[in-house]
């Protein structure tokens, strides 16, 4: 029902509605082409790590469908499903019986079904596919661990169209912000994201890259201006806010760095005591024990994030091959980034592959859990370096990749867009270097903190972190 609804997609306490992030338009437009014109995908998996606001963009979408479309829409918490000793299947064969009162097959008018945690289900895949199958008329989304919803839908590989939920970007975190502690909300400059995409990864030359980020220099400025206009006498640094608490939605509202610490540890022990074992084929063999030494394996991956089995099974106490397995559940998973080398068989080789966090704000929890606020200028520019390992994956997926050329100083990413790569470099307070000369490329970008303006070198183009993050 509409009340309902509005219970789902407003603050409980100020009665305020959540903003929508820039997700949603794409979410949006999938009801729409089904709705509208039978066009697919018509079932949507919302994949992500904990707490990127999965849950409430179904809710809204489920607000635009039920308010303009006038469709029944249909929600099933599938952990209150399994806490009451029933499987979705039984569910939804007596949602047929006594809701509907006639089976799926037998549906001639749209309708909508929404699935929150249905990896909770242990047979959720074929009972879905089953669901797609008989009732035609059904926009179908569900939520889930990107873990479990990748790993586990070869039924559902032709029907389902599984979408990642990322952390904020930061002009969702500005948005949000404004929302909740300002009168006027900041939007995005319309289609810049896309014009800074664009020219700094798709240019073929230096100076097409130059003077494409030029062209809407003006538009990003107009941006921080109202930023600055709106947040006028805030006294903390936005940019680091963002980086070190505030990129993951559900944490938005805390204000103690504490709580937001203890809360992302809780949802990396959810993710070790329920996703993992989910995954692990002798699951029910699994000790607490073990559970601690994966929690000593991220906090190891926190303080370096070279991959080095040898080591790293030394200090953990964990088998080799069981590091490499968990790596690649953490990172299905999405706690973490693996990238791997550019270019041949090293691609093979976990030494040569590094690990970036999905939020730096898991990588701070950790490090923060071991070394109190003494976090060193070395730590914190790793945190930098996962926010635009985030930002690249998102927008790149793929295309992205580390250097592994031993006895030479190298960027941080290799990125395979045109005919030669282009290499990336983060800082947190540099403003040159000399890591381009000596490696093969189209050009060379260096993000940091401490450039204020774009500039263009003889390799390499100088951008602002803040400008990078407007992507």
């Amino acid at each position: 029902t509409k009340s309902v609804i509005e219970t789902r997609i407003r603050h409980s306490i100020t009665g305020k509605k959540y903003p929508k992030r820039t997700f949603y338009i794409l979410l949006k437009k999938y009801a729409d082409d089904f709705l509208t014109n039978g066009y697919e995908p018509r079932m949507i998996g919302l994949a992500g790590l904990r707490g990127t606001g999965k849950t409430t963009l179904m809710w809204q979408i489920a607000e635009y469908i039920f308010k303009n479309k006038e469709i029944p829409v249909y929600f099933f918490n599938v952990d209150i499903i399994k806490t009451a000793s029933y499987s979705l299947f039984e569910v939804l064969q007596g949602f047929q019986k006594i809701i509907l009162k006639k089976e799926f097959r037998k549906l001639q008018e749209p309708i909508v079904f929404l699935f929150d945690e249905v990896h909770e289900d242990a047979e959720w895949a074929k009972t879905l596919k089953i669901l797609y199958d008989e009732a035609r008329t059904a926009f179908i989304v569900c939520t889930g661990s990107s873990a479990l919803l990748i790993q586990q839908t070869a039924d559902l590989a032709r029907r389902m169209k599984i979408e990642r939920v990322y952390p904020f970007k930061f002009i969702e975190f500005i948005t949000a912000k404004s929302f909740y502690e300002r009168e006027e909300k900041i939007f995005p400059e319309r289609n810049l994201s896309n014009e800074i995409k664009n020219a700094l990864f798709f240019s073929p030359t230096l100076n097409d890259a130059y003077e494409g980020i030029q062209k809407i220099s003006n538009k990003i400025e107009n941006y921080f201006n109202k930023v600055n206009k709106v947040f006028s006498g805030y006294k903390g640094n936005l940019i680091s806010e963002y980086i070190k608490y505030h990129n993951i939605p559900s944490f938005l509202e805390y204000r103690e760095k504490s709580a937001i610490f203890d809360s992302i540890l809780d949802l990396l022990k959810r993710v070790i005591n329920e996703d993992i074992p989910k995954l692990k084929k002798n699951a029910k063999g699994k000790s607490v024990g073990e559970n601690e030494k994966i929690l000593k394996l991220l906090l190891q991956l926190a303080i370096s994030d070279e991959i080095n089995l040898y080591t790293l099974s030394q200090k953990t106490g964990i088998k080799k091959d069981e590091i490499e397995f968990f790596l690649d559940i953490l990172n299905g998973s999405e706690v973490v980034n693996i990238f791997n080398p550019y270019g041949g068989k090293e691609a093979r080789i976990w030494k040569n592959k590094k690990i970036f966090f999905m939020s730096p704000s898991i990588r701070l929890s950790l490090l923060s859990s071991i070394y109190g606020d003494r976090i060193t200028k070395e730590m914190e520019g790793k945190l930098y370096e996962d926010i635009v390992a985030m930002y690249i994956r998102r927008i790149l997926d793929n295309n992205v990749m580390i250097l592994t050329s031993k006895n030479i100083k190298k960027p941080d990413f290799v990125i395979e867009t045109m005919e030669k790569p282009l290499l990336l470099e983060v800082g947190i307070s540099k403003t040159t270097s000399d890591q381009f000369s000596n490696i093969d490329c189209r050009y060379g970008i260096l993000v940091s903190n401490g450039i204020k303006e774009i500039e263009k070198n003889r390799k390499y183009l100088k951008l602002p972190l803040k400008w990078f993050l407007l992507m």
